[in-house]
């Protein structure tokens, strides 16, 4: 993608939806212990009318050597999907960084946070703001110990966001480093070949 890609997609959505209709986007990114990312993927769920605003301009705006582009048809409904051909770092060192601090790894994706929310005294603006949604799933290389989001669960956080929540909300979360890449998994091998030595003995 080329540099605020996701943003121009964000506001190219939230300006469409007011014209034409509802749109959701949904982020997946699994960080990893040298603050690469891996499994980055974007979907966008929004009607025939809104794809037909956006679609020049998302298709001229992604780095097709980075990522694949996949679209599903369903009535008047389209899902489309930029999914990362391999590892990315992140391309906005301002609004969306990722780095060791402390022992931990913080991770925050501010690029949301560039639209103006809808005027909250406004029932219209609102309710046209609520027809943009957004999810958002962050895996982390070890255990969050602190997050924004709605949902933790071990390494994993969770988003939902609706209207004005997602030009509002910091997607941040920080979460404990793993001692050595890879060091889990050492444990888990060690841990068999202990099991498999022990039966062994009993066996004698």
């Amino acid at each position: 993608m080329k540099k605020d890609f996701v943003a121009l997609v964000a506001f190219l959505l939230i300006v469409s939806a007011f014209i034409a209709g509802c749109a959701s986007i949904s982020i997946y990114s699994t960080v990893n212990p040298d603050t690469t990312i891996s499994n980055y993927k974007m979907t966008i769920d929004t009607t025939s009318m809104v794809y037909g605003l956006i679609d020049a301009q998302i298709k001229s705006n992604f780095d097709q050597s980075l990522y694949n582009y996949d679209e599903k048809w369903n009535g008047d409904k389209v899902t489309i999907t930029f999914t990362a051909k391999s590892n990315i770092r992140s391309n906005d060192p301002v609004n969306w960084t990722i780095q060791k601090v402390n022992n931990q790894m913080v991770y925050e994706d501010k690029r949301f946070m560039s639209f103006p929310a809808s005027d909250a005294s406004n029932p219209f603006s609102n309710s046209m703001a609520n027809t943009v949604s957004l999810n958002y799933y962050l895996e982390m290389p070890g255990k969050i110990t602190s997050s924004t989001a709605n949902k933790i669960d071990g390494n994993k956080a969770e988003w939902h966001l609706q209207g004005n929540k997602i030009a509002t909300t910091d997607i941040y979360a920080s979460s404990d480093l793993p001692l050595l890449p890879g060091f889990d998994a050492l444990v888990g091998i060690i841990g068999i070949i202990a099991a498999l030595f022990l039966v062994k003995v009993k066996k004698y």
